[in-house]
This record gives C-alpha cells, sequence and structure tokens, in this order.
C-alpha cells in the first residue's frame, strides 16, 4: 500500500487509476489517500453500479482532505511509516511550514481505537482529527506522548480484495481558532484576517453547506442559521483554500437555549402610573427549579450580570387592565383557544376585574404590552426587581427560616412542601385568586406587590433545545395542587425558582395559573 515514488519527488502530482465498473474500489481510495495523490477514475466501461454513489461519498471525504492540505502533501517533509503501538495500521506523515498532517490506513476489519503513534506536542499548536473532526489530547506514555486514531470496521471478507481497508488522517494545527458555545450563539475569534471562516453543522463535506465568515471576532446566532440542529458544529480558518486551523464545538442534544432577545422600550418622560422604578446594579444570577424531565438552562448561571434601570408594573396586569386594552386595539389572537376563558361572552364577570388576568399565551402578553409602550421583563429583569437587588429568597423580610418537607414520588419527581411562611403576607396555595394589592405586608422593599403566590407570571424568556420549546416562569401560584403530583407545584415559590411552559400552542399556554406584568426602560 506505500508508494515509494513520493520519496522520489513528493512535489510532483500523482494519480492513482481506479476502473469504476469492475468492482467495488474504496482500497484504491484509501492507498491513494494513504500516500498523499489523487485518484484518476476510468468511467469508459458501460455501467453504473447500485454502489457507486457510497463509494463516491468516501472519494469525496479523502479529496476533500487532499485539496484543503495540499502544500503538505507536496512538500519534502514527508516521512513514511512511523513506528505504530499496533499491526495492520500504518502512519505517513506529512509536514509544511506550520502544519503537520498524518494519514493512516488500516486492514484492521474489526476496526481500530487507541494511541497509535508518537507525537511532539508544543502550546502553539493542537490536535485535530480531520477525518472525523474531534478535538484531540496527547496523552503521555512511557515517557512519550501519544495521539490516539481510530478507524470504521469493514467486513472481514473483503480482505484481499480492492474494498478493503479504512483510513483516519489527524493534524497538528498551530492555534488560530477560539470559540465557545454560549445558550444560542456560538463565539469565536481568529487571530488571522487574511482568509475565512467556515462554520459546519456537521462534519464538512461536499453534501453540506458551510456557513461563510469574515476571519474576525464575532458571533452567530444557533437557531437563525442551523435551526434545531444539536450536535458537533466545525469552525475551520482557510487561506485560498488551504485549511490552517479547525476546532469543533458541541452542542449537547437536549441543551436549551435562549432564542428570545430583548428590544428597547421608549423612555417615559415622568413616573409612569402604578410601575416602580428598579435602580441600576450588579447582579448575581443565581437559579433554582424543580423536578427536570425536561434540562433546565444553564447558560448564565452563577454570571455577574449589570443591570440597568428600568421601571416595573406594581401588580400583575388586572382583568380590567387587559379590557382597557382589547377595547382600545381591537386586538384579535391568531389562535383563539382558551383565550380569556373565565370571561363570559367576552366580557369581565362582575367581581372580578382587579384579579389578575389570566387565560392568556405569550403572544396575547406581548400584544398588550406592546400596546402599552411597555414590554415583559427577562427573567433575569424579574428576579433582580423582586429580589430588591439583594440575595433574597422572598420579598418580604423572612424572619425565621421556611422548611422544605420532600415527599418523594417516583425517582424522578418529588413535591417541595414549603411551611413557616406567614399567611398575611401572600396567599399560600389556598385555590382561590386574589385581587391584586391584598397582601401589602408582603411586598419587597421596593414596593412591588404579588410577585409569589399570586399567578405565575410570564416572562419574555423563550428557550429551544431539539425537542422542545418553553418560556420561564416566576413566582408560584395560588393553587397547590393535590390530586396530580404530574401538576405543575403551585403555592408561593422562591424569587430563584423557576418553571417552564412548554409551548405547544397558544391554547395550551392559556391557563387558570399564569398571568403576568410588564417593565418599561428608564435610560
Amino acid at each position: 500500500m506505500l508508494n515509494l515514488n513520493k520519496l522520489i519527488k513528493p512535489e510532483f502530482a500523482i494519480f492513482r487509476v481506479a476502473e469504476l465498473f469492475k468492482e467495488k474500489i474504496k482500497r484504491e481510495f484509501a492507498t491513494a489517500f494513504f500516500n498523499g495523490y489523487g485518484t484518476e477514475i476510468n468511467i469508459m466501461a458501460p455501467g453504473q453500479p447500485d454502489w457507486v454513489e457510497e463509494q463516491y461519498f468516501f472519494l469525496g471525504k479523502t479529496s476533500r482532505i487532499l485539496r484543503e492540505n495540499t502544500f503538505n502533501f507536496t512538500s519534502r517533509g514527508y516521512t513514511p511509516l512511523l513506528p505504530t503501538t499496533a499491526d495492520n495500521i500504518w502512519v505517513n506523515e506529512w509536514k509544511a511550514d506550520e502544519k503537520t498532517v498524518y494519514t493512516i490506513y488500516s486492514t484492521i476489519p474489526q476496526g481500530y481505537k487507541g494511541n497509535l503513534f508518537e507525537v511532539k506536542p508544543d502550546e502553539k499548536s493542537h490536535f485535530v482529527d480531520i477525518w472525523y473532526h474531534e478535538n484531540l489530547e496527547p496523552i503521555q506514555v512511557n515517557g512519550k506522548w501519544m495521539v490516539e486514531a481510530k478507524t470504521d470496521a469493514f467486513p472481514e471478507y473483503e480482505l484481499g480484495t480492492n474494498n478493503e481497508g479504512a483510513v483516519d488522517c489527524i493534524a497538528q494545527f498551530p492555534i488560530i481558532l477560539e470559540g465557545k458555545i454560549d445558550g444560542d450563539f456560538i463565539l469565536f475569534s481568529s487571530t488571522r484576517n487574511k482568509g475565512e471562516i467556515r462554520l459546519w453543522a456537521g462534519s464538512p463535506s461536499y453534501q453540506n453547506e458551510a456557513v461563510i465568515l469574515e476571519a474576525k471576532n464575532q458571533s452567530i446566532r444557533i437557531s437563525e442559521h442551523f435551526g434545531r440542529y444539536e450536535g458537533d458544529f466545525v469552525l475551520q480558518y482557510l487561506e485560498e483554500g488551504i485549511l490552517k486551523d479547525e476546532i469543533i464545538l458541541n452542542l449537547k442534544p437536549g441543551t436549551p437555549r435562549r432564542i428570545s432577545f430583548s428590544r428597547k422600550t421608549g423612555i417615559p418622560q415622568e413616573g409612569p402610573n402604578q410601575m416602580v422604578m428598579v435602580p441600576s446594579g450588579k447582579f448575581e444570577y443565581k437559579t433554582t427549579n424543580g423536578d427536570a424531565f425536561i434540562p433546565y438552562p444553564k447558560q448564565d448561571e452563577g454570571k455577574l450580570i449589570d443591570m440597568e434601570s428600568f421601571w416595573m408594573d406594581q401588580f400583575p396586569v388586572t382583568n380590567s387592565d387587559f379590557e382597557e386594552f382589547l377595547v382600545a386595539s381591537r386586538y384579535q389572537p391568531t389562535d383563539p383557544s382558551n383565550f380569556l376563558k373565565h370571561w363570559e361572552n367576552g366580557k369581565i364577570p362582575k367581581g372580578i376585574e382587579n384579579l389578575p388576568v389570566i387565560y392568556v399565551s405569550l403572544e396575547d402578553a406581548k400584544a398588550y404590552a406592546d400596546w402599552a409602550g411597555k414590554r415583559l421583563p427577562t427573567e433575569a429583569e424579574w428576579q433582580y426587581a423582586a429580589q430588591a437587588g439583594e440575595d433574597r429568597e422572598w420579598p418580604w423580610n423572612q424572619k425565621t427560616p421556611v422548611t422544605r418537607r420532600l415527599e418523594p414520588v417516583t425517582e424522578t419527581l418529588t413535591f417541595v412542601h414549603l411551611e413557616g411562611i406567614d399567611s398575611t403576607l401572600v396567599n399560600l396555595g389556598n385555590g382561590k385568586l386574589d385581587p391584586v394589592g391584598v397582601h401589602p405586608k408582603g411586598a419587597n422593599p421596593w414596593g412591588i406587590q404579588d410577585l409569589v403566590g399570586s399567578v405565575w407570571q410570564l416572562t419574555q424568556d423563550e428557550y429551544q433545545s431539539g425537542s422542545h420549546k418553553y418560556i420561564i416562569l416566576k413566582g408560584g401560584s395560588y393553587f397547590k395542587p393535590s390530586g396530580s403530583w404530574w401538576y405543575v407545584q403551585g403555592g408561593p415559590r422562591e424569587l430563584t425558582h423557576r418553571q417552564q411552559l412548554l409551548r405547544v400552542s397558544q391554547g395550551f399556554e392559556r391557563n387558570a395559573t399564569v398571568g403576568f406584568r410588564c417593565v418599561m426602560d428608564a435610560n
């Protein structure tokens, strides 16, 4: 499988001739790749075998690596057959300037994975498997730095045929790219700007398309370009088609990422009616949650956030507030299912005018906020305002510790009973929704009321994973379920507590325990 012509004149363009029609010829492509030269395919004979597309896909992978690393394969820094730790698997080394490429060919039918050959790592470079597109970390074995290689399995009966063998390819790149995934964003930087950056969802291939970006510090939204995709993202830096560096970032399946973003409202000339000024300040973002059948987001956990000042509604939006909006705007929901289900013929039943409006969706709440010149708070804004800029668990000054009696239901479901809260401060979950403002003693130090134990309050934070979309709710509610453990747990909840509300449909979101309040930017 070793072609010695490369030792004589490595810069000479050599091609291995393969005939397409006779038999499967994967070995022809594999050995050509191993030796750093191309393939000339004789297709003069008639016929189009049913296996040709699969073989062309393999040829595409080998050809792409040969083309993007051409100066390595035509350099005089060629060392064939490096010492390996296993039989029937061979390694060629191709050095050029600041990058080294290793091609690997195996006739081990069950496949191979293990530390295969010695390398020389340094602080200015890193290793990547550019066949499988995986980051590699050399490890020290008996005083030598070894790098792991792997090859696919193939049918043992193909040994000795023109279709045997499997390949791998490893590169030692200079460190040019850096990147990370932060929520719905891929953040990356490049120390060079002559070329371009290609961002791939999954492995680079001729069947896939990359997002082409300028080589500079920037970010890109995952949901905008790749939708619900989860898995590996491959970042490559190329100059005139030559691969200079590659890194792989992984988005673990099921990881929630925030896809919503805040827009500024108008700034009021004077203090708006029934709104409280929330001063600017620094805020350490800490959250808690109940059972996580679906993972909760962790992207901002523990961060120190600079909060700008804003105004927040002193109370949740009431039925009468919402009626004023409907009359003035003539709003009609795109999906009317369960819309204001508790009203009678589109009218507020007598006596509930000052109760928080319920049976509204995120779209309904946003429409109201737009009409009022406001917006929904982010979860961080809601929590910062509710905690009055402090690390407090409850809006009021809780003088005695709140005890938590845990009642396990299943291996993944636990019910939490909160005990030790004064009933004059808040509705403890008696199942009856109170008018806003009936628990003034439960206000926080900034005078914001009905933060917990009233209705679950919508935030604008919307998250997406590969399987789900959901909104974050805050505050707990007046309803504490007892008939089924599978309901959302209610009663007043700690200010750090967060609850998912799945985005199935607007009708699904509208229910008797969810309402909202609004905010307005102050600068």
